[in-house]
């Protein structure tokens, strides 16, 4: 079970990191929710996402031509 004081203090960081937008309290919670529950499960060794994005293996990503 998550803590909502982690939560928070996470949603809290994320608002911080958009610039302090009004009226996405919601969204930062949701958001911040989910990355918790998503460190616990990898802490616990449970990671099955549902996302089909995460689950296609590491990859780099493409980087700009140096030259």
């Amino acid at each position: 079970m998550t803590s909502d004081h982690e939560i928070r203090e996470l949603a809290y960081y994320i608002w911080v990191s958009e610039g302090k937008p009004s009226g996405q309290s919601d969204k930062h919670w949701q958001l911040a929710a989910k990355m918790v529950a998503e460190q616990k499960n990898k802490n616990t060794g449970s990671n099955k996402s549902t996302n089909p994005y995460e689950n296609k293996g590491d990859t780099e990503p493409e980087q700009p031509d140096q030259t």
